[in-house]
């Protein structure tokens, strides 16, 4: 495919909806993603992931106006509706892993109010999604708003925080294939991963990996091939969790396409990959060297002969075969602005399915 082609599916994915684990966009965009590769000829099968899903109806009035916010998912379950309500800002740094802002969570429950709202800090002002463990935390109601908001409800007359909040028991989706080289090899598959699940839209966050694990599986046709597309990432990995606990195969080789492979942003000499994203591979000496070479057109961190893995990445180097992963953030990681348009191009889609290509013959040959 070309980079119109995989901006398409960038925007295809993007428009599926808000891709929060459970929901009926979550177990859409499964459906979809299992098309598209039965489409490939690969042999496809749908993994049901259980968990106990957060689900919250609420209300956040400034002086009379409604502001959007997002409940901060397990930390608290009720009905509540009150005015004495803390505010505060927190550094979310990019939302993308639990505990990032425990300390923060911990002083807001132990303030002495019955509700707190955190503003996010964020350059453009935005409201950062943090990904949580799918357990009850402090008990004490939270909400997030954008950092641009933080002021206009500090100053308030009145904040109302209206929350009801509990648990339904519910399923994300895996969603695992096999190519007819696969099926017919003697041997163990290359295995292409990617996340599934998300805060929001996700276009770059998520859109580009999966377009980019879309075309893997046409470039390495004749190779055998597993796929495992993983559900409940937002939520401490569940998806690719569950998957390794119950895996029927053992693969020779992973690479792991995580959260914004091909973001890109705008410069003044025009739009550059975003340097905000590593390479990691395990891979040391001459195939080390060779993989740092094929990585760099990216514009990525590159670590080689390394076990410092980001992401999903961090669960999968269990397996113990050579392994490469490509993830990272941009500016509008975790947020609603992380729109096709605002986080790729067809040419920074391009650019990084050679660079993945290139690099996965080297790690697998």
């Amino acid at each position: 495919m070309d980079g119109e082609t995989l901006f398409d599916i960038t925007e295809t994915y993007h428009e599926l909806g808000i891709h929060q684990s459970g929901t009926t966009v979550d177990t859409a965009t499964a459906a979809w993603l299992a098309a598209e590769l039965e489409a490939r000829e690969m042999s496809v099968a749908l993994q049901p992931v259980p968990f106990d899903r957060y689900v919250c109806e609420s209300s956040l009035v400034v002086d009379g106006e409604a502001v959007d916010h997002l409940p901060l998912f397990y930390e608290w379950v009720g009905e509540i509706e009150t005015t004495d309500v803390g505010v505060r800002m927190v550094d979310a740094r990019g939302g993308g892993s639990v505990g990032l802002i425990d300390d923060v969570v911990a002083d807001a429950a132990g303030s002495g109010r019955a509700a707190s709202v955190l503003a996010t800090d964020h350059p453009n002002g935005s409201l950062v999604a943090v990904n949580r463990s799918p357990s009850l935390g402090s008990g004490h109601p939270i909400v997030l708003v954008a950092g641009r908001d933080h002021q206009r409800l500090a100053g308030a007359a009145e904040v109302t925080l209206r929350m009801r909040a509990g648990i339904e028991r519910t399923a994300t989706t895996n969603v695992i294939a096999r190519n007819p080289a696969a099926l017919a090899a003697d041997h163990e598959p290359v295995l292409f991963t990617t996340p599934l699940t998300g805060w929001v839209r996700a276009a770059g966050e998520r859109g580009t990996g999966v377009a980019i694990f879309l075309e893997m599986m046409e470039r390495f046709v004749d190779t055998p091939v597993g796929a495992v597309a993983c559900g409940g990432h937002e939520l401490d990995h569940l998806g690719v969790n569950h998957w390794l606990d119950n895996r029927h195969v053992e693969p020779t080789a992973v690479v792991h396409l995580g959260a914004s492979v091909a973001v890109d942003h705008p410069t003044p000499a025009g739009r550059v990959l975003a340097p905000t994203r590593a390479g990691v591979t395990n891979a040391t000496g001459r195939r080390g060297d060779a993989m740092r070479a094929a990585l760099t057109p990216g514009r990525l961190a590159i670590r080689t002969g390394t076990d410092q893995w980001v992401g999903e990445s961090r669960t999968l180097q269990v397996l113990g075969v050579p392994m490469l992963s490509i993830a990272g953030g941009g500016i509008d990681f975790h947020t609603h602005e992380d729109t096709p348009a605002r986080a790729t191009s067809p040419a920074a889609l391009a650019v990084m399915a050679d660079i993945v290509e290139d690099a996965t013959r080297i790690l697998i040959n």
